[in-house]
């Protein structure tokens, strides 16, 4: 045992210990990226096209055949469009 420095508080591996830190962030930002690409563009085009889903259940609704279907069906429509807004925000924002 003696009494030398060590060299894990040495200048140099904190340095190596935060550029390895910021590469993992870097990383981890990329692959979010990746990931949150395709559920944006899902999000974005389901944002445009359900609005066509409106007409038949609100001609369903006022036909008065299920009318607890119907306003069952309306309320998770609107439901599943606000979570396609959210998540088809940010698609081709750029």
């Amino acid at each position: 045992m003696s009494n030398a420095p060590s060299t894990i508080d040495s200048p140099l591996t904190d340095d190596l210990s935060d550029n390895r830190f910021a590469d993992a962030l870097e990383l981890g930002q990329s692959a979010l990226d990746v990931l949150a690409t395709p559920f944006q563009f899902v999000g974005f085009w389901s944002a445009v096209v359900l609005p066509l889903f409106y007409v038949p259940v609100m001609a369903g609704w006022l036909g008065g055949r299920i009318p607890g279907f119907e306003r069952v069906s309306l309320v998770v429509l609107l439901a599943v469009h606000a979570v396609a807004l959210v998540a088809g925000h940010g698609h081709r924002a750029d």
